[in-house]
């Protein structure tokens, strides 16, 4: 490849980053290059930028005479409808679920956990979205704040839910009801693909957002906190599981690798990453999917769906269960 087809600070930036040669970091910037061309073309139809009007809840159920709330939350990279849209344009949280579990609020939340754009990233840490998280929910819940809550996170999400759980147990939000209520009234948690330990690929991802940023916007804070045995990961799951002892917990994990860079796959979050050692209460269920497929189901038959729809429709009867008896 010709020296002049690349720009010199390109070279230099990718050189910085990580130590490659000169053939090497040319290749991995034309490479980069088409990778961010393919992303903006992308991002147009169906796959547009995030606006902030799809930040915050959105009701995709109303639930008849609803007796709980299911509460779903996105991962990185994440939308809070296309994150949980089939390639058939099927969206299981509206257009099955409500089938399965008609006395369900079924809300969907979104936040900025987008690592690049040609916009605009967020420079929010986990801890500042789960804050955001938890006083969004209690504003939402207000009418009925001891309504049963099953939440549905996938990977990062289920970082921020954990922390935000946390928040809501802690002595520092004593004083308002409201947070204390989303704490006791949470029923159960359904992980899918969430990296308690950290995640497989993000020295990657993080050299390819450094990379990404000499032509674009990135975030790698988010990022380095997903790292294998990151302190941020270890100090979160350890006041988790003492504010949490009570939840039921449905770990899910993906079966096949997910495609990266490069015509290679890789296990991102895999089993002994996507749950918890020592929860022995909790389920451990493989998904027959990768990392973003594990949370798309194109029909109410769908293998993955009926695994998920199963454990919701066992732990809501729990729910009204125990209403009843209140």
């Amino acid at each position: 490849m010709p020296k002049t087809s690349i720009p010199n600070r390109l070279l230099h930036k990718a050189r910085m980053v990580h130590p490659l040669s000169y053939e090497s970091a040319a290749t991995l910037i034309s490479l980069s290059i088409g990778l961010a061309i393919l992303f903006k073309l992308s991002s147009r139809g169906k796959s547009k930028p995030k606006q902030r009007k799809d930040h915050g809840f959105i009701e995709l159920s109303a639930g008849q005479d609803p007796t709980i709330d299911i509460i779903a939350i996105h991962g990185l990279d994440g939308h809070r409808e296309q994150s949980w849209t089939a390639e058939n344009e099927k969206l299981w949280l509206k257009d099955f679920l409500p089938n399965d579990l008609p006395n369900a609020r079924i809300l969907s939340y979104g936040y900025d956990a987008d690592t690049r754009s040609f916009i605009q990233t967020s420079s929010k840490t986990i801890s500042h979205h789960a804050e955001d998280f938890v006083e969004r929910l209690s504003q939402l819940r207000r009418m009925h704040p001891r309504r049963p809550i099953i939440f549905l996170a996938h990977s990062l999400g289920g970082i921020i839910l954990k922390r935000a759980l946390v928040l809501c147990h802690s002595d520092n939000f004593e004083t308002d009801r409201t947070l204390r209520d989303i704490s006791t009234s949470t029923l159960a948690v359904l992980f899918f693909g969430t990296p308690h330990s950290g995640a497989n690929g993000i020295q990657l991802a993080e050299w390819m957002g450094r990379l990404f940023s000499v032509f674009m916007y990135t975030n790698t804070r988010i990022l380095s906190d997903l790292n294998r045995d990151s302190p941020k990961l270890e100090d979160i799951q350890r006041h988790y599981q003492s504010a949490t002892r009570q939840l039921s917990t449905i770990f899910f994990y993906e079966e096949y690798e997910t495609p990266i860079l490069g015509g290679r796959t890789k296990l991102i979050v895999p089993r002994h990453l996507a749950v918890i050692p020592g929860d022995n209460k909790a389920r451990v269920t493989s998904m027959h999917a990768d990392h973003c497929e594990m949370v798309k189901y194109t029909s109410a038959d769908d293998e993955n769906y009926c695994k998920v729809v199963d454990y919701l429709v066992e732990l809501s009867e729990r729910a009204k269960a125990t209403v009843d008896e209140n």
